[in-house]
């Protein structure tokens, strides 16, 4: 893969650019956000990861943030000859599919075109691709932080082609990830699975069972989960675990997926967690 384009200059979005510069090193990679101060908080991240990692791995500094390329609009790019496209925007329906509509008119027929939704449903996506290019269409699911995680789930549509698909799992062996394939299914495995966990322990605390510390605590030690389910929604962002909630309650209409009232006030408070500083647990927002 020559050109890569990631679109999104969020903690996913940076994230995921910062992760293909540094193992797919014979590629140009561009990072495209409309907002300058998310480009210009991604530089700052690359730079402080660039040295962490290289510490780790006993060399020198690559030069990450160097190296990428930064856009405000695709319309930027010097030629459309993009090789793999990833969405990491939002986790707002028309927000993504506006994207993709860029996408489709960027593609060409061999193109790997993706998304990194955690819950959204990409045959919907897929449909804005033109009919030609849609067996390249799939999820990449990749983990908060992109570059520790080390699971990528990928995400088929019925168009999805073996071709793409094996080019896929090679790109997440790449990336030094391990991959798992899901058909595409509101939440998939991963959401569908955890946000149960999560919004339960939301619904915990707001009955009043037990502290926020004493919940965390009891399934980090009960479970062995490395991280309790409150520190692990402020750390993923509580607007983002209430847009999921939201999506599996609409497309299964089934109640375990109701989001509780605490998550909603909390989101409605702009109280989202590590990102703001405060959520169910308190932050320093310089860390």
């Amino acid at each position: 893969m020559k050109k890569i384009l990631v679109t999104g200059a969020g903690a996913m979005g940076s994230g995921i650019a910062y992760l293909v510069a540094r193992y797919l090193t014979a590629a140009e990679v561009y990072l495209c956000d409309p907002s300058k101060e998310q480009l210009e908080r991604a530089v700052e991240n690359f730079r402080k990861w660039d040295i962490k990692d290289s510490l780790k791995e006993n060399c020198e500094p690559k030069k990450i943030a160097d190296n990428v390329k930064y856009l405000t609009s695709v319309r930027e790019l010097p030629d459309s000859s993009i090789d793999l496209m990833i969405e990491a925007a939002s986790e707002n329906l028309e927000i993504k599919k506006k994207i993709f509509i860029e996408y489709d008119r960027l593609a060409s027929a061999e193109a790997l075109i993706s998304s990194n939704t955690s819950s959204l449903p990409l045959t919907q996506l897929a449909q804005l691709i033109s009919i030609n290019k849609r067996p390249n269409v799939l999820g990449l699911h990749f983990f908060n932080p992109p570059r520790v995680m080390q699971l990528i789930e990928i995400i088929t549509t019925p168009d999805t082609s073996a071709v793409a698909l094996q080019r896929a799992r090679e790109l997440a062996t790449q990336l030094g990830k391990t991959s798992v394939v899901c058909k595409d299914s509101p939440g998939f495995i991963t959401s569908r699975l955890g946000i149960v966990l999560l919004n339960e322990a939301i619904f915990a605390l707001q009955e009043g069972l037990a502290t926020a510390e004493e919940i965390d605590t009891a399934i980090k030690l009960g479970y062995n989960h490395p991280m309790g389910p409150l520190k692990l929604a402020d750390f993923i962002g509580l607007d983002v675990v209430f847009a999921v909630t939201q999506t599996l309650y609409e497309n299964f209409q089934d109640p375990k997926y109701r989001p509780s009232i605490l998550l909603r006030k909390m989101v409605e408070a702009g109280h989202l967690g590590r990102k703001t500083g405060r959520g169910f647990f308190t932050y320093d927002k310089s860390e």
